[in-house]
C-alpha cells in the first residue's frame, strides 16, 4: 500500500511540474520587435521564433493575454504571407472551422511550424494533418471559451479512431 502512495505522489508531482513548466514556456515568449522582412535570409532568422510563436498560441488560454495573441498573431501572419520557403494551401473541405479565428491561426501556425522544423518539403496532406492536430489541441484546452464547434468535434472523433489522417488526405485529393 506504501509502494502505491509513494507512486501516486510521484505522478502528481510530475504532472503538477509538468504543468508549471507548460506555463512559463508559454509565458516566456516575446514578439521580436522591427523585423523587416525584405530578402529570404530575413524569414530565415525568425524561423526560431515562429515556431515558439506557436507553441505560445497553443499554449497560452485564449481568453488571457488578449493584446499579445493579437501581437503574436500579426507576427506569424507577416511572416507566413511572405516566407518563401513555406508554402500553405487553404481547402475549406478540411477547414471547416473557420468561424473560429483562432481555430484558424493555429491550422496556419501548426503547418508552418512543422514546415520549418521538417527536413523535407512538407506535402499539403501532412501539413493540413498537423495543422487541424494543433487545431484539436487548441480546442480541448479552450473549449469553454471557444464555445463547441461540431467540425472539430468530428476531427477529434475521427483522430480518436485513427482515420483522420486518411479522412484529411481524402478530402485533398
Amino acid at each position: 500500500m506504501k509502494n502505491k502512495i509513494d507512486h501516486m505522489k510521484k505522478i502528481t508531482c510530475v504532472i503538477i511540474l509538468a504543468f508549471i513548466g507548460m506555463q512559463l514556456i508559454a509565458q516566456s515568449f516575446e514578439v521580436p520587435k522591427n523585423v523587416n522582412l525584405v530578402k529570404a535570409e530575413d524569414y530565415k532568422q525568425y524561423e526560431e521564433a515562429i515556431v515558439k510563436g506557436t507553441d505560445w498560441l497553443l499554449n497560452t488560454p485564449i481568453n488571457s493575454e488578449q493584446a499579445k495573441r493579437k501581437e503574436v498573431n500579426a507576427f506569424l501572419m507577416k511572416w507566413m504571407t511572405g516566407s518563401p520557403d513555406v508554402s500553405l494551401e487553404m481547402n475549406a473541405d478540411v477547414l471547416t472551422f473557420m468561424e473560429c479565428p483562432d481555430c484558424l491561426m493555429m491550422f496556419l501556425a501548426g503547418w508552418t511550424k512543422l514546415a520549418i522544423q521538417s527536413d523535407t518539403k512538407v506535402s499539403n496532406v501532412e501539413g493540413s494533418i498537423q495543422g487541424v492536430k494543433d487545431v484539436i489541441a487548441l480546442y480541448q484546452k479552450n473549449k469553454a471559451y471557444i464555445g463547441k464547434n461540431k467540425a472539430i468535434e468530428k476531427y477529434i472523433k475521427l483522430d480518436n479512431k485513427g482515420k483522420l489522417e486518411t479522412y484529411l488526405a481524402s478530402k485533398l485529393k
